[in-house]
């Protein structure tokens, strides 16, 4: 016969377990004696009789999704205690583009494979994805989430350095299914509602589910936030940030030294006296940006199965989604433009630098329209040879097409006409550029404004196939493997505006990007009973795999894993592994185009006079400035260039995970699990440190002057040109301690069931630069301690939770005398069942609108939204209804 493939009563304990449980499953007998069915645990292709791995695994269930406002994978993946660092989600207004991502352990996103049924799922975004857009995976086809928290390269190839998030969807339903849900703050905006539909039925051999659903993401204003405003902690240093010097009524530097500090002023129109005089304003954009960016997706879904024999099915998996988003930020800042003397408005009779915050155009208008396509089709059996064998093969393709926009920017080779006396009054309208705010003329706006448009995407082939089962018996058990082969192209584009490649938009100039790679791999995999039965053992098991790869971009390699569970007893086991992983570089990594981002970044010659005058860096930054004692750059961001290398080595990863299991005999349905976790990564991928090499370079060090490529205003002295490529010399450390305990009983007639997950953070180290308990604007958060408790009741037609949240308090990053005070969330939510066809759940996220915390060295809000919860009191309803 067939080997079963559907989920095992391990399973359901586990899912019964709640949100983000690590599971500690209990080997169960099968009830009528026979033997239990085997199951495919995420972490091993080796299909066993219970959940107990050597590496620790969460369960999130369809149930837990239900329970919360959450619209996206990446919602509940985000308030985990094991994430870390700024995962791009809904609050990510500045360079977010509308997508959901998972950020493990604060190593990045790119560093966490994910998979849909245990295959890969397509990168998505605007074009040339390094990362998976989880928005573009609707929640309502989803069965569970399984979390892997830790490396699994062995087994699943590159990516599975940090862990594994593997989403398994809706199979063999039966029936109607509506479901719907709307809700918002009580500040009034971010309204959010989804709806969808599933539809299933079985017939003589097999099963057919199809689906749909809508969701629209409704938007909320940093300017609606009295705390976004800078009303907070007025009187901390460095409080609501300095602003931008590029300001709506325009400056200029004229080549003049006002104060006579030795250095070339920028000034400012005086409306009062129609004067220049020396800058003193600067702008507040904080108030133009997004808190909830506004998205709707659309999606359609389906699989199918289909008993070709009794020992073979072929099967298939479907979905489509179409997503619009959009952000939106401050008017453009227009900087370094050289207005030739002549120009109208010009009275200093030299050529002059200008810069303009161009809110006569408007906002900074975000917008895509992105198509994310995934395909599968396979067959799977069992074959009875041997001790039985069983076997799948797959062809796996995702598509993913993105059109992005933004409205309002400005054609600086254009806007340069219009200042031109040689070129401007023959189609071409001459404009006064100096003065005050709202008074450009409307001629000039409409020559020199245009909206960018640049197209991406990315596509996935795989060809895989498995085999797996048991090779022979041992006195303590039969010996289990798996092995397999995967063939997997990839492929990405990215093409920026004409204007933007040109190098003539007010945003930075951007090359394109196009490539591709392919890759053939194989693994195998044994899981091997050692002893069992003995003296402190009951069962001793060793789990073993290796994966050989090789790359079109850079060649071979192995990765290898080992690890070792130690049942003691009925109540305790003991259990580590340890392995290498991998990622391979990207196709943006490897072929993308240069482009321009303003960073934060300090020009080392900023007040250089303090250094000791026989010092490298005085003698440099002397020679560069002309002299000027008191060189100030304006503004913390440098506009600098991110340049690629075709020439990228792969990451190399080692990870160890210890941990003990606990589920006491003599407490029925008390469990408790705790883990060590330590990932080290080397020859990381990284953009170098701007900073740090920005110091060395002037402190002497030719290779990092040689890297960065340095050109400065002759004019102003301010950092005109600096490059930042990425590199192999990265490298990550992490270490810490995850924690569970769950007891579910029976008292006062009700179910009772209390839940707790820790995660602490001993270390986070990149590139020498501990992280551990800091916060930034441009790393995020890398709180110490998070928690997570759930407490669970539930009667005979209802059920309630109510769930508390603690982030612990964290330093600035870059201003460590500033420290955040620890955050706590309370969630609660009810739910009444109408018999077995309809349920209604009300619920309020942040029962206590406690507001973010405030961060004085970072203008987004002056806090870090993918921190925090940023919105306040959310308060929602859901209605599902089956037939």
């Amino acid at each position: 016969m067939m080997s079963k493939t559907i989920t095992s009563k391990a399973v359901r304990w586990a899912l019964f377990a709640g949100a983000s449980v690590t599971v500690a499953a209990p080997v169960l007998a099968a009830d009528d004696g026979s033997d239990l069915e085997r199951i495919e645990v995420t972490g091993s292709r080796i299909k066993r009789t219970d959940m107990e791995t050597a590496s620790p695994v969460s369960i999130i269930s369809a149930k837990d999704l239900s329970r919360g406002s959450y619209t996206s994978v990446a919602d509940v993946l985000a308030q985990s205690t094991f994430s870390a660092g700024a995962p791009t989600g809904s609050s990510t207004n500045n360079g977010g583009e509308g997508v959901s991502r998972v950020d493990l352990r604060g190593m990045g996103e790119a560093r966490t494979l994910v998979l849909v049924n245990g295959r890969r799922m397509v990168n998505s975004g605007s074009g040339a994805d390094a990362a998976v857009d989880l928005g573009s995976i609707p929640v309502a086809m989803i069965e569970r989430i399984e979390v892997l928290k830790d490396g699994a390269s062995a087994v699943y190839g590159s990516d599975a350095v940090a862990g594994v998030v593997n989403i398994i969807t809706k199979k063999d339903f039966e029936g109607l299914q509506f479901d719907a849900s709307y809700g918002g703050t009580t500040e009034g905006d971010a309204n959010t509602g989804e709806i969808s539909m599933l539809l299933g039925g079985s017939f003589d051999r097999g099963n057919v589910v199809i689906g749909a659903s809508y969701v629209d993401r409704g938007r909320a204003k940093q300017s609606n936030r009295d705390w976004s405003k800078c009303v907070r902690d007025k009187d901390a240093v460095g409080a609501c940030g300095d602003g931008s010097s590029i300001i709506p009524s325009g400056a200029v530097n004229a080549g003049i030294d006002l104060d006579g500090d030795g250095n070339n002023d920028y000034m400012e129109l005086d409306p009062a006296t129609g004067q220049w005089v020396k800058q003193t304003s600067d702008y507040d954009y904080v108030p133009y940006q997004y808190l909830s960016t506004p998205q709707e997706r659309m999606s359609i879904f389906g699989s199918g199965h289909y008993e070709v024999t009794d020992e073979t099915q072929i099967f298939t998996e479907f979905f489509h989604t179409k997503r619009t988003s959009e952000q939106m930020l401050a008017p453009s800042p227009v900087s370094g433009l050289t207005i030739k003397a002549g120009a109208t408005g010009n009275i200093w009779g030299r050529d002059v630098v200008y810069k303009r915050r161009m809110s006569d155009a408007g906002t900074r208008d975000y917008e895509q329209t992105v198509d994310t396509t995934r395909f599968v089709l396979g067959a799977q059996g069992y074959l009875d040879i041997h001790n039985g064998l069983d076997w799948d093969v797959s062809y796996t393709w995702g598509r993913n097409d993105a059109v992005s926009k933004v409205h309002n920017l400005q054609n600086t080779a254009k806007l340069i006409e219009t200042t031109d006396p040689a070129l401007c009054g023959d189609g071409v309208p001459c404009g006064d550029w100096f003065v005050p705010e709202g008074q450009l003329s409307q001629d000039v706006l409409d020559y020199v404004n245009y909206t960018d448009q640049s197209t991406g995407g990315n596509e996935m082939n795989v060809i895989a196939g498995n085999i797996s089962g048991d090779l022979f018996e041992l006195p303590a058990g039969f010996v289990g493997f798996a092995g397999g082969a995967e063939y997997r192209r990839e492929s990405g584009f990215f093409q920026p505006d004409s204007v933007t490649v040109a190098g003539d938009s007010a945003q930075s100039q951007q090359d394109p990007t196009s490539g591709s790679y392919d890759t053939t791999q194989v693994y195998t995999e044994f899981a091997i009973p050692l002893l069992s039965d003995i003296f402190l053992v009951k069962d001793l098991s060793m789990e073993a795999a290796i994966r050989y790869f090789d790359y079109s971009t850079f060649g071979d390699d192995t990765t290898w894993k080992l690890g070792l569970t130690w049942r003691l007893n009925d109540d305790i086991m003991l259990r580590g592994v340890k392995s290498t992983a991998f990622r391979a570089p990207t196709v943006s990594e490897l072929y993308g185009g240069a482009v321009g981002s303003f960073d934060y970044l300090t020009d080392p010659c900023t007040n250089f006079n303090q250094a000791d005058p026989s010092s490298t860096r005085y003698q440099t930054c002397q020679s560069e400035l002309g002299g000027a004692p008191n060189y100030v750059q304006p503004d913390d961001q440098i506009e600098n260039v991110w340049t690629a290398d075709t020439d990228l080595k792969p990451e190399q990863a080692e990870t160890l995970t210890l941990g003990a299991v606990w589920s006491p005999s003599f407490v029925n349905g008390l469990s408790a699990t705790v883990d060590y976790y330590e990932i080290k990564v080397t020859d990381a991928i990284t953009r170098i440190d701007g900073n740090l090499y920005l110091s060395n370079c002037y402190d002497g060090v030719q290779s990092a002057c040689d890297a960065l490529n340095i050109e400065r205003n002759p004019l102003t002295g301010d950092i005109d040109y600096m490059t930042r490529p990425l590199t192999n010399v990265g490298e990550q450390k992490s270490t810490g301690v995850d924690l569970n305990v769950r007891y579910a009983f029976d008292a006062l007639g009700l179910g009772w069931a209390i839940t707790w997950d820790t995660s602490y953070l001993d270390s986070f180290k990149q590139d020498g630069r501990e992280y551990a308990g800091t916060i930034s604007g441009e790393n995020g958060a890398y709180a110490e301690w998070k928690h997570n408790a759930n407490l669970s009741l539930s009667g005979e037609s209802w059920d309630a939770s109510w769930r508390v949240r603690y982030i612990d308090g964290m330093k600035d990053l870059e201003q460590q005398s500033f420290e955040t005070d620890a955050v706590i969330y309370n969630d609660v939510s009810g739910s009444y069942h109408f018999g077995d066809n309809a349920t209604v759940t009300l619920g309020i996220d942040n029962l206590f609108d406690q507001d973010p915390e405030f961060l004085p060295h970072y203008s987004n809000a002056n806090t870090v939204p993918e921190a925090y919860d940023v919105l306040g009191r959310y308060v929602y309803a859901k209605l599902s209804w089956r037939i």
